[in-house]
């Protein structure tokens, strides 16, 4: 069987072929297409069958699972891994940020047919306008290459703020799109507040240390958008390698929980520079009667 470290090298191809065949759309790639579900583009198309493309000849027997692809796609007679990843995270971004809003790949690989999120081997993203590549190995750590998909070359290990203190919070991220109204009762947390636009950005963004604390859910307000976990799948593993902590709104660990992109399974989460602040944050949410009365309804 191939190396963490092999495994690594085809995220990191996967990857840079879904940033080659998007940026050699050009123009034509922010192009909108007509679909039901949520929102796509040219260039998440063409990402896809870079995606697909790939590992049909890299000679992994995989399973891919991602955003795009409407089921599972078994590129192997019997497959040992599973790849799950979003072809273009921060659509929107894309397509109308002018370049100036973050939006990119991300990949990750599992030794598991049905992955937990504890069970991917290695994941990475890439961001796209950058061409920062955020990356973790299990049980390795975490790692940025700036300009990586432009050439550059050297690598810096992530380590999280490491904030423990609710009251200590400086920037923190929400959601909004998926939070809708539960935004308000939330923004009591942190000095600077913020959204932008690409869950993969803020993870990112919190594994480098630049932000605090992270939340989303499953209040959004359109009914078409999927509820998957294509993002937080491969991303889970970027943030405890980098010394943070995924957590549910309960404050339980969400590594045991499946991937369960094939059955759109929901999330609500806590993404946080500690486990330790992760817990507190939970702990205040719950004392939000807003936020308590939703949890109480949705059965978390």
């Amino acid at each position: 069987m191939p190396s963490d470290e092999k495994l690594l090298e085809h995220v990191k191809g996967a990857l840079l072929a879904c940033y080659k065949a998007v940026i050699g759309k050009g123009a034509e790639g922010k192009t909108e297409v007509e679909t039901e579900i949520d929102m796509k583009t040219v260039g998440d198309l063409a990402a896809s069958e870079a995606l697909v493309g790939y590992f049909n000849s890299s000679g992994l027997p995989v399973v891919l699972y991602t955003e795009e692809l409407e089921k599972p796609m078994l590129l192997s007679g019997s497959p040992v891994y599973s790849v799950i990843g979003d072809e273009i995270d921060g659509t929107y971004n894309f397509h109308r940020g002018m370049g100036m809003l973050p939006h990119g790949s991300i990949v990750g690989v599992s030794a598991s047919k049905n992955p937990k999120l504890n069970e991917f081997v290695c994941s990475g993203f890439l961001e796209f306008n950058s061409g920062n590549l955020f990356y973790a190995v299990k049980g390795k750590g975490g790692y940025v290459i700036e300009k990586w998909a432009k050439g550059g070359k050297s690598v810096a290990k992530l380590v999280t703020s490491g904030k423990k203190s609710v009251e200590d919070l400086n920037k923190v991220m929400f959601d909004f799109y998926m939070l809708s109204d539960l935004s308000k009762p939330l923004i009591e947390f942190g000095k600077e507040k913020g959204d932008v636009g690409s869950f993969a950005g803020h993870v990112a963004l919190l594994a480098n240390g630049t932000v605090d604390l992270f939340i989303s859910g499953d209040n959004c307000k359109n009914p078409n958008k999927l509820k998957t976990g294509e993002e937080i799948g491969p991303l889970y593993l970027l943030v405890k390698e980098s010394g943070g902590a995924v957590l549910d709104w309960r404050g339980n660990d969400l590594g045991p929980e499946e991937v369960g992109l094939d059955r759109k399974k929901v999330f609500h989460l806590i993404v946080a520079a500690s486990e330790e602040l992760g817990k507190k944050v939970a702990s205040k949410m719950s004392e939000i009667p807003e936020i308590d009365a939703y949890m109480a309804a949705k059965g978390l």
